[in-house]
């Protein structure tokens, strides 16, 4: 189904596939209006002012709408000298002139989030300017709302260290570093939600790891290049390298390929500087892989690709995410072979993360393996800057809050042994290796999966489900409709990809991508369905123990009148430093690490903290709001304040540890909210979430 594109953006679709078309046509379908309704030839100079744009834009629109045009049979002729023209039968030029015009009569209202994304796509990937009106144009609103629109538009531009340029009669487009550019272009990906994807495509020749969603935005996001020839060669590339990337690090990379084609089409390419040059020298194989993609993209797609594209390659490799096919046998062998420093590090981690949880996990060589292999793709990451999503952070810090919160104290570890500040995206990476760590069991499961989709995705899933859990054993794959007392009987559990409407007490539901958080989601069922206390740190809590005096009640607050967040840390920071607790600029520095990377952590919290060069003494600052507050996405109604020295481990175990227990109660959260006055919140904080006797 590649070749009817054309098919799709003129036929009467949905309000979605409406959105998924505009994305891919825009400009296009406004020339073709134009060349539809054309007697004779249009010249290039007049075609490109109807439109208002340069004529070597127009040029780019033209060669990419004739190449969908022939796949149709309908033959877009340019005449040098003379103009372009549409041939084609009379029949067909009704039927795609009466289709523009239902369009253009249609009234469609997109939501104003639907409309961000759209005007950010088109800025960031459109290679001359673009107008106001044709915006207006596109999303059937008028050129006042439009207006409106682009200052949210602006204000995220800003947050990723772009400008948007305006030009009276000329139109808009967005300048900055090319670095920022890109990574703009990936956040801009990962923030497309679901609502704004429509028509099906054809998913037969996708590699396992890109689920139809990822490759709608993907196909929405970069609708002139062709995505299986970069599928393909990444697929070659991990045969040179001798080991596969994780799913996310597979659609990660097809992301930043396709980016650095779109930005090299525009005459834009990165910069690298000499301590990329040294690190990647150190990393020979890697860069050599890289060298071959670059050439093997360069004939595939028709580009003269800079030297510097191969840096940034090189580097992508490097800060992806490993598949782990690790035999038991081969654990010690595995784990000798691995550098001495993320050895340590994982080490380090995993000691400190025991101690905070009461639970002893330095014994798992299988958690030692993973953090082990996860820590070298990070550092890069975090040292060079690369913008790789954790897409499932949300529904980590929703479901597993209290392990999140533990894996924020490995902040202190990674700015000891690495001099580096890790955010809250490989937060989320490790704390699901240790909620896997806690989860992990021995005994065989019999298991039946119930599957909506076809033989196809019912197998997929299946076969996802024994690759992640050798302890069970798929005993029938069925439909909802078959699934009867007989068959849930002969079951331990029952693993269904869509809802029942009367579920069993030993069911689980799960999507059907069969990701890191529905894995957690089965270990935890299979633990109940044991009878096994699914709650092991619960029994081995800590007994009442203040964390050596870094909270009191002169620093535990109940606000009830401030209503923004920046307010809110500035004025508690304030105090801190009228007290000596921190340095002046400590609230400043909160704030810009909060742009950086959120610290919200689930369940209303959030710990937003400085560097640690603005700690005097060690303190902590705890806010219970009243009305809660928005900030970047979520509804924070705790705020806690941390200067901590994080390079200091003790100090930050004992905080973290009270901190786990609290994190692990809805009761005693609830007691912090409700809680009447500043003492009560600091005896909670201090004895850890346990009542006081």
């Amino acid at each position: 189904m590649k070749n009817d594109n054309i098919k799709l953006r003129f036929s009467t679709k949905s309000k979605l596939d409406v959105i998924y078309m505009k994305f891919k046509s825009g400009i296009q379908k406004h020339i073709l209006s134009i060349l539809l309704d054309a007697k004779e030839p249009i010249t290039m100079g007049k075609l490109a002012q109807m439109v208002s744009l340069s004529e070597k834009t127009v040029r780019t629109y033209l060669k990419d709408l004739g190449n969908e045009l022939e796949n149709n049979g309908i033959e877009l002729i340019k005449k040098p000298n003379v103009g372009v023209i549409v041939h084609v039968d009379e029949i067909k030029r009704a039927q795609l002139l009466r289709h523009i015009d239902n369009y253009k009569s249609e009234i469609i209202e997109f939501s104003p989030e639907a409309r961000r994304e759209y005007i950010l796509s088109v800025l960031l990937q459109t290679r001359d300017t673009y107008t106001i009106q044709l915006l207006s144009d596109d999303l059937y609103c008028s050129k006042s709302t439009i207006t409106n629109d682009l200052v949210l538009v602006e204000k995220w531009l800003i947050d990723h260290n772009l400008e948007l340029k305006r030009k009276q009669n000329s139109g808009l487009w967005v300048e900055g570093n090319e670095e920022a550019y890109r990574k703009a272009m990936s956040d801009l990906f990962y923030e497309i939600r679901e609502e704004s994807l429509g028509a099906d495509i054809d998913e037969s020749e996708l590699d396992n790891r890109i689920d139809i969603i990822n490759y709608k935005k993907i196909k929405l996001m970069f609708p002139r290049i062709d995505l299986l020839k970069i599928q393909q060669i990444i697929l070659e590339a991990e045969d040179k390298l001798e080991y596969s990337f994780t799913d996310q690090a597979f659609v990660n990379f097809i992301v930043h390929i396709a980016i650095a084609i779109e930005r090299i089409k525009s005459n834009k390419s990165i910069e690298t500087n000499e301590d990329t040059d040294k690190f990647l020298h150190e990393n020979a194989d890697e860069y050599r892989v890289a060298e071959w993609i670059v050439e093997r993209l360069g004939k595939e797609f028709n580009l003269d690709i800079p030297k510097s594209e191969v840096y940034y390659i090189s580097l992508h490799i490097l800060g992806a995410k490993i598949q782990e096919q690790v035999a038991f046998e081969n654990i010690d062998t595995l784990l000798n072979s691995q550098d001495e420093i993320y050895l340590s590090t994982a080490r380090d981690m995993i000691s400190l993360v025991s101690d905070i949880l009461k639970v002893d996990l330095t014994n798992d060589k299988l958690l030692l393996l993973a953090l082990t292999i996860h820590i070298r793709p990070t550092i890069v990451k975090l040292r060079y800057g690369l913008n790789l999503r954790n897409p499932i952070l949300d529904r980590i810090k929703k479901e597993y809050t209290s392990i999140f919160g533990a894996a924020w104290a490995c902040s202190s570890i990674f700015e000891r042994n690495l001099n580096l500040t890790i955010n809250e995206d490989e937060i989320g990476y490790i704390a699901l290796h240790f909620a896997v760590a806690l989860d992990r069991i021995s005994r065989r499961m019999r298991a039946v999966v119930v599957c909506s989709s076809g033989v196809g995705t019912s197998q997929m899933v299946a076969a996802r489900i024994r690759k992640k859990f050798s302890e069970i054993d798929i005993i029938s794959i069925i439909p909802v409709k078959k699934l009867d007392e007989s068959i849930a009987l002969q079951a331990d559990i029952i693993i269904s990809t869509i809802p029942v409407q009367k579920p069993r007490k030993n069911m689980v539901y799960i999507s059907t991508l069969v990701d890191e958080v529905d894995v957690l989601k089965i270990k935890r069922a299979i633990d109940n369905i044991q009878t096994v206390s699914s709650n092991m740190i619960e029994a081995n809590k800590p007994k009442s123990k203040e964390p050596n005096g870094l909270i009191d009640e002169k620093f535990c607050f109940i606000d009830r009148e401030r209503n923004k967040f920046p307010e809110i840390i500035e004025h508690y920071s304030s105090m801190m430093e009228s007290k000596g607790y921190v340095k002046p600029g400590f609230s400043n520095n909160v704030l810009q690490r909060e742009d950086k990377s959120s610290t919200y952590i689930g369940k209303g919290i959030t710990i937003p903290h400085s560097k640690e060069e603005f700690v005097i003494v060690p303190k902590i600052c705890i806010i219970s709001l009243k009305k809660p507050v928005y900030w970047q996405g979520n509804d924070i109604k705790i705020v806690i304040i941390l200067a901590l020295r994080f390079k200091d481990v003790t100090t930050t175990k004992s905080f973290f540890k009270s901190f786990y227990n609290i994190l692990d109660s809805d009761e005693a959260m609830n007691r912090v909210l409700n809680a009447a006055d500043s003492n009560e919140i600091a005896k909670i904080f201090i004895n850890g979430g346990n009542k006081s006797e």
